[in-house]
Parts: C-alpha cells; sequence; structure tokens
C-alpha cells in the first residue's frame, strides 16, 4: 500500500510523534469531535484514506473520513471521531492514525448539555397532585436539579397568571450517563379561570416539563 506523509512531515507509523506544536486539534462535543488533516500523496499510485484510529487513554477508537488522493496530489481530509457521550469536557493529548501515519492529536472535548425527561407533558388540576418524572443525563456535564422549581400560567392572554410549582421531595444531582426515578408533587393555582386552559413548562435542569390544566366546570371539585 502505497505510504502518504502529511504536508510538510515525514513521520511514519510506529515513529517518534511530532512536536506538540505539529499536533492536529480534535474538538467538538464527545459524540462528534471533528478535524480536518491535510494529506500529501508522495507514492507513485492513488491513495484511499479511511476509517482514522484514535488512540486516547489506552483506548482505540475508529472514526470516519473517506478521500481518494492522486499520486502527487495533497487533499484536505475531514475527520469525525465519536467519544463515548460521558466524556467530560477538557483537553486530551492522544494519536491519530491515518492513512498509514500517526500523528499526534489535541482533544478538546466541549461541554454537552442533555437532559431527557419523561414524561415532558402532564395533565393537571388545581389544587396538589402526585408526578413520577424520569431523568436521563446524556451529556458529560453533571446536572443539578433544584428541589423547588416554579413557572408562570399562559392562557393565551397578554397577561401571564399565577405560578405553577414542582416540588420534589429532595434536591438531586444527575451524572452523565446516570437515570434518575424522581417523586414529584405538581402544586395548581385554585384561582385560575375555570373557562380557560392553561400553559405552565416548568425547567427540570436543561430539560421542561409541561403542564396542561384543561378547562372545567366552575362547580367541578378538585381533590
Amino acid at each position: 500500500m502505497p505510504t502518504p506523509r502529511r504536508k510538510a512531515a515525514t513521520s511514519r507509523r510506529n515513529q517518534p510523534a511530532a512536536p506538540a506544536e505539529d499536533a492536529i486539534v480534535l474538538s467538538g462535543p464527545p459524540g462528534r469531535l471533528t478535524t480536518t488533516v491535510t494529506v500529501e500523496n508522495t507514492s507513485g499510485a492513488r491513495l484511499v484514506v479511511r476509517q482514522p484510529t484514535l488512540h486516547l487513554d489506552g483506548l482505540s477508537v475508529t472514526g470516519s473520513a473517506t478521500a481518494i488522493i492522486a499520486t502527487g496530489a495533497t487533499a484536505s481530509v475531514p475527520v469525525t471521531v465519536p467519544l463515548a457521550a460521558s466524556t467530560p469536557p477538557g483537553r486530551h493529548e492522544a494519536e491519530m492514525e491515518l492513512g498509514g501515519v500517526r500523528r499526534p492529536v489535541v482533544v478538546t472535548v466541549v461541554e454537552h448539555l442533555s437532559l431527557e425527561l419523561s414524561p415532558s407533558r402532564v395533565l393537571a388540576a388545581p389544587g396538589r397532585q402526585d408526578v413520577t418524572l424520569v431523568v436521563s443525563n446524556s451529556g458529560n456535564v453533571r446536572m443539578p436539579l433544584a428541589s423547588r422549581t416554579m413557572a408562570r400560567t399562559d392562557d393565551g392572554g397578554p397577561d401571564p397568571g399565577p405560578d405553577v410549582a414542582l416540588v420534589l421531595d429532595a434536591p438531586a444531582v444527575v451524572e452523565p450517563g446516570q437515570t434518575l426515578t424522581l417523586e414529584a408533587r405538581l402544586e395548581v393555582p385554585e384561582e385560575l379561570e375555570p373557562a380557560r386552559r392553561h400553559i405552565a413548562t416548568i425547567p427540570v435542569g436543561t430539560a421542561d416539563l409541561q403542564v396542561i390544566i384543561l378547562p372545567r366546570d366552575a362547580t367541578e371539585t378538585t381533590s
């Protein structure tokens, strides 16, 4: 197989790594680290470049890249490498193999905030009612949840209505990759106009719980 070399560099597989200042910078959220690598084909045949391998902290991760480079040509090859979603933010030193060349890499993982909530929409009525929530942290940052959060009600008019509150039994922290089941209580004000539909969007970390209070007869009682 023809052996490529990076432009202005001659490092080959298993040879000493190039100086850190010549390192490739691979950055982004953990699920999609990206960079562009310039590859020069100095061989006498076309060069097929694919499937880069990132060596990081004892692990080898296969990414994606595809290029066919003619003899004597140079190409900029887009590279994407996925890491585990819970990989913490920060800077990591690594190496990457691409087209037979092993080069030093600086991996910069950025914060990725992602909290999934189930259910994300509930029906409620004035008064208090229990609700069970399942929260999953699919990001790479720990997510604290306040024990009490509130949101204004909206009935479609120009002015916001009174608050609906969500009260957890206790404050919680959802670690990256963790799923928690939370017992909570909704507190809906009694004075809401019964002939209107009211909606409140309560924050749960970076997720939202939409609370819908349907119209009801004025004589209806709530438990």
